[in-house]
């Protein structure tokens, strides 16, 4: 397989340590974090499906958010994998740590995306309509909580890595097509519209596709913003936190002319 799309992981390292805090409380972390994900997905489910039934799951935020959920159940699994095996240890991660990391690569920047789509495009941060608490956490806490994730794990991330998230926005971008041509519509009728050709969002609508288009070709340069800002964070993370990737990064250096 291309090299883009391989997972540059240290097994067990990366998903069962981190730069600041014990194995044993970095475990204990990560469980915290799935069940608050856990909580935080029955919420808004309550708060949202009897409104729009199966039409909860046409919107980027719900698929975010349910990603989110499984994927940090998926590094507490991990987690708990890699603490049973010693640290010093080194050796191919099995199949489902880097399936999981994949998903790791799509949801942290993903929900930095969502966040910052709700509030400038669906709820305005400097005009906002009131939301719930389960709002709030589908489009801000969870970003937060993810963004702490992120400086407390040993999970790399790179450029190359995003190719994951443009994947995962190209399949939604195809979605929007096929909810548009399947004329799946909306819970509700909309102002412009008949019902069954009400677009997912106000903004991103088929039925004006010349707007459209070029708002998925900004949606990906944005995307692209977003991986180097998450790749900056991870550098930031490594050069300030994590004394061990330091270490490592001194003896590859010091290792250089010896091969040479």
């Amino acid at each position: 397989m291309c090299n883009v799309f391989s997972i540059d992981l240290e097994w067990p390292k990366d998903v069962s340590t981190s730069p600041w805090m014990p194995p044993l409380a970095y475990l204990i972390v990560r469980g915290l974090i799935a069940a608050i994900f856990i909580v935080g997905q029955i919420l808004h489910l309550n708060d949202f499906i009897d409104e729009f039934g199966a039409f909860y799951f046409i919107f980027l935020t719900n698929w975010n958010l349910i990603l989110q959920t499984f994927t940090t159940i998926c590094l507490f699994l991990c987690a708990i994998w890699g603490y049973t095996v010693s640290p010093e240890s080194s050796g191919k991660a099995p199949c489902f740590v880097k399936f999981t990391t994949a998903l790791w690569y799509i949801m942290q920047p993903l929900s930095m995306i969502v966040v910052i789509l709700y509030w400038t495009v669906v709820n305005q941060f400097w005009d906002p309509y009131p939301v719930t608490f389960s709002s709030y956490w589908a489009h801000l806490l969870n970003w937060m909580v993810l963004l702490f994730s992120l400086f407390a794990s040993r999970i790399d991330f790179s450029p190359k890595n995003g190719i994951w998230l443009i994947i995962f926005v190209l399949i939604y971008f195809v979605w929007t097509i096929i909810h548009y041509v399947a004329e799946i519509g909306r819970e509700k009728p909309c102002d412009n519209y008949p019902q069954e050709l009400c677009p997912i969002y106000d903004l991103f609508n088929w039925n004006e596709p010349g707007l459209t288009i070029g708002i998925t070709i900004a949606a990906l340069v944005a995307a692209a913003v977003v991986i180097a800002l998450y790749w900056g964070f991870v550098r930031c993370r490594n050069s300030c936190c994590d004394r061990g990737a330091q270490e490592a990064a001194v003896k590859d250096e010091a290792r250089e002319p010896e091969v040479a």
